[in-house]
């Protein structure tokens, strides 16, 4: 009985998500003028939202037909708090999301939505408005970008920016952005999942993402922003999104337009394909890390840094969580045969 109500409940947000749109004028989030930069934080999550989070969100799951009835009150609670400050952006032919942060029109997305700095962005309000913007920073290594809506307005719906630190594994969250694209016949469709992991620059949940929800908001059950849309994985558990605190590290320097390239990325130098014991390397680049380390072709990558290694897709993510120059261990199979490796992560090359 609780599993079908549940399905219910998840049925029951994507409705009440559909549901968010406001006019854009009259948000019932926050309307006052400009933020400081970055956008302060309270040290209380209601005091930046409103949203007082009810006691079920601290337990592990929901244990009682009143447990989900009170889960679903309070996600649309925050669908319809939220939902004014979800966008649509076009920049060029690429579509996806994003969220307004401040009064005067600041949106954070991801940066390979955005792109390069002082291009021109169209935010598609979720009324079906158009409006002119202009594409700030970016930080290359992190996936974050910036877009400031034109003109001199200052009082855009907006949303609060989680605290920096303040992001926990296991809360749960929710996202919105806009699958295949913005639609007018529907508002930003719901996610809800739970925080499974978390490095200085990312987090991974298990929202279910597709494309077009790229730059798209993660909220926590306050409805502060604690990460943006960055990689869909290729299962549901599988979903990366930056983390709040790089916003606000590179502020300043994303609102002046810096291109932040930080590095690119860590580089290990295989390329393989899924077999049933692992990832199967097809091919080992020269001078890359793996070469160096004496990493062959038909070699069978079982474990990265003692994580199983199913395809190429999860190993990728795996890497781009670590640092260049941070020493990693591999376990692979060479002729059936278990060898241990360490290696010395490079810099992906641009």
């Amino acid at each position: 009985m609780v599993r079908s109500v549940w399905i219910l409940l998840v049925l029951g947000c994507l409705g009440a998500a559909g549901g968010a749109s406001a006019q854009d004028k009259t948000s019932p989030v926050k309307s006052e003028a400009a933020s400081p930069a970055p956008p302060t934080a309270s040290a209380s999550s209601e005091a930046n939202t409103g949203l007082k989070v009810p006691p079920v969100f601290s337990k592990k799951k929901p244990e009682t037909l009143a447990d989900l009835r009170e889960m679903e009150a309070h996600l649309k609670a925050v669908a319809a708090k939220v939902g004014p400050t979800v966008v649509g952006l076009q920049i060029g032919r690429a579509q996806g999301s994003g969220v307004i942060v401040t009064g005067d029109g600041y949106v954070l997305t991801a940066g390979h939505v955005s792109g390069a700095p002082d291009g021109r962005a169209r935010v598609i309000l979720p009324s079906g408005q158009i409006v002119e913007g202009r594409t700030l920073g970016r930080v290359r290594g992190s996936d974050a970008g910036l877009i400031k809506i034109q003109g001199e307005r200052t009082d855009w719906p907006h949303t609060a920016m989680a605290a920096e630190g303040s992001i926990e594994e296991g809360e749960w969250c929710l996202t919105l952005g806009h699958p295949g694209g913005f639609n007018k016949e529907r508002a930003a469709p719901l996610r809800f999942g739970r925080v499974l992991g978390m490095s200085p620059n990312t987090i991974q949940t298990d929202c279910e993402l597709v494309g077009g929800d790229s730059g798209g908001p993660v909220f926590d059950m306050a409805g502060q922003v604690i990460g943006i849309n960055s990689r869909i994985g290729p299962q549901t558990a599988m979903n990366f999104h930056v983390a709040i605190d790089v916003y606000r590290e590179h502020w300043e320097t994303m609102k002046s337009g810096e291109d932040v390239k930080e590095h690119s990325g860590a580089f290990l130098g295989i390329a393989g394909t899924k077999v049933s014991a692992g990832l199967k390397i097809t091919k080992v680049f020269r001078d890359s890390p793996a070469d160096k380390a004496g990493l062959k072709a038909d070699d069978v990558l079982v474990t990265f840094q003692g994580k199983k290694v199913d395809e190429l897709e999860q190993l990728i993510e795996l890497v781009g969580e670590e640092e260049p120059g941070r020493k990693v261990r591999l376990q692979v199979l060479r002729d059936g045969k278990p060898k241990d490796f360490e290696l010395t992560l490079a810099v992906l090359p641009d």
